[in-house]
């Protein structure tokens, strides 16, 4: 008797979070669907996932499952990396990607980035106009938004010196945010989260904690197996 082989399932996960106007957040997800979070009602609107095509995004419905990254730039930009190491920029006034995008992350329009396009795993707003930009092998860059470069020094190693607490799950990181409370949230792969103090430079007590439907409504239940 032949014994059929196990069906290994895929665990569907953030890759991308971004803060929106009206205080949104926007969470993109492995299977091409987004879901908008509501930080004041603390849930998910109703209505959500939805799929990522050019009715919800326009110019960005070819890339919904390929998006790994995503942070708020200057001017009301939204920058969005994609997995093939290309990017969008996205007018977010306008509800529309910007002509001529997306285009290759190359040194030349990210200084100091170009070597890590393909392989960005997350991306989130922080502190004095820079951008935090995690990459597959446990890197991060710090990226100045108003030099318009990467700062001197990077790429680091994510560590418990460099990232208090982070240190054992730096290749797990799928997606950050920085929620605009003094606390960032990073989400892994395997479907956790943790909560990170910014003032405090340290990953909160209890953490990681599972995503459901008590810390995340609503959208716990995207967070499925394939």
């Amino acid at each position: 008797m032949v014994v059929a082989a196990p069906v290994v399932m895929a665990q569907t996960y953030v890759t991308a979070a971004i803060n929106w106007p009206g205080d949104k957040v926007q969470f993109f997800l492995s299977d091409g669907t987004y879901v908008r979070y509501d930080k004041v009602a603390d849930r998910a609107d109703d209505g959500y996932p939805k799929q990522v095509d050019d009715t919800s995004w326009p110019g960005l419905g070819f890339s919904g499952r390929n998006i790994i990254g995503a942070f708020n730039g200057l001017n009301g930009k939204a920058y969005f990396f994609f997995s093939d190491g290309t990017y969008s920029r996205y007018d977010i006034a306008a509800d529309h990607v910007d002509v001529d995008y997306p285009k290759r992350v190359t040194d030349e329009n990210w200084p100091g980035v170009g070597a890590y396009g393909p392989s960005i795993s997350g991306a989130m707003n922080w502190t004095d106009n820079k951008v935090q930009i995690f990459v597959n092998d446990g890197s991060y860059l710090r990226y100045d938004l108003t030099a318009d470069r990467t700062d001197s020094g990077y790429p680091q190693k994510i560590t418990n010196k460099t990232w208090p607490g982070m240190g054992k799950y730096a290749t797990l990181i799928t997606a950050a945010v920085n929620w605009g409370d003094g606390k960032a949230y990073f989400f892994l792969g395997d479907g956790r989260y943790i909560r990170y103090d910014i003032a405090a430079d340290h990953v909160d007590p209890g953490y990681p904690k599972k995503i459901n439907g008590e810390n995340w409504p609503g959208l716990h239940g995207e967070f499925h197996h394939e």
